[in-house]
């Protein structure tokens, strides 16, 4: 495996909000409550290590105007209850509580917050300058949807020549399938194999910022 973290690292995660994570919401991503503990230390660890922790959080207005393709026929394939003729369900509605990042990773006032309306972290939000003025050269990826929001991300970063890291245990996907065949995309996006939680824990001991 090449080096985990290249120069300095931050922590992103990614759309931990109920609509995502709560088994009964439309746009439950397979796992996602499972998986909360595990980006919780990460979260707890990168924080502890003086690292950046950015969460961002998917917001739509009412009535679906900033929904894009989104709203197309059998864009929901995948979602509970959707189909071919499907789109995805409504999700992320500002002033809704499916908008809010669960309460067990609720971001402290030193965190950063990205809001967007498209899959990609990138795609018309500040994220970059952050990154840029942070001087940060690794990127910890964790949250949902994998094969979604995480891998648009993933791409993009990498595109961008950040050094990506996703933590495959911390991640979770549409479904397991789907799940499993993003986690092999963006590994070859990475160092070409699996990283998991517990290994990033163990890096981030010996790491301390004044």
């Amino acid at each position: 495996m090449g080096e985990l973290i290249v120069g300095r690292a931050a922590l992103l995660v990614i759309d931990m909000q109920h609509d995502f994570v709560d088994p009964e919401a439309g746009c439950y991503a397979t796992g996602a409550n499972a998986i909360v503990p595990r980006i919780s230390e990460v979260v707890a660890a990168a924080r502890a290590a003086g690292l950046p922790v950015i969460f961002t959080q998917e917001a739509h207005r009412p009535g679906g105007v900033d929904a894009g393709r989104e709203l197309d026929p059998g864009s929901g394939l995948s979602y509970p209850g959707g189909g071919p003729d499907a789109p995805v369900p409504d999700h992320c509605v500002e002033g809704t509580r499916g908008i809010e990042i669960v309460d067990e990773l609720a971001p402290q006032p030193h965190d950063l917050r990205i809001v967007k309306r498209r899959y990609s972290c990138f795609l018309g939000t500040d994220l970059e300058l952050l990154l840029h003025n942070l001087d940060v050269k690794t990127l910890l990826v964790t949250g949902v949807c994998s094969n979604v929001c995480v891998l648009w991300t993933v791409g993009d970063a990498f595109q961008r020549d950040y050094h990506v890291r996703v933590l495959e245990d911390c991640v979770a996907g549409s479904s397991e399938v789907e799940n499993e065949a993003a986690i092999l995309i963006m590994r070859a996006l990475t160092t070409g194999e699996p990283i998991v939680s517990a290994t990033v824990l163990n890096a981030l001991q010996p790491v301390r910022i004044a």
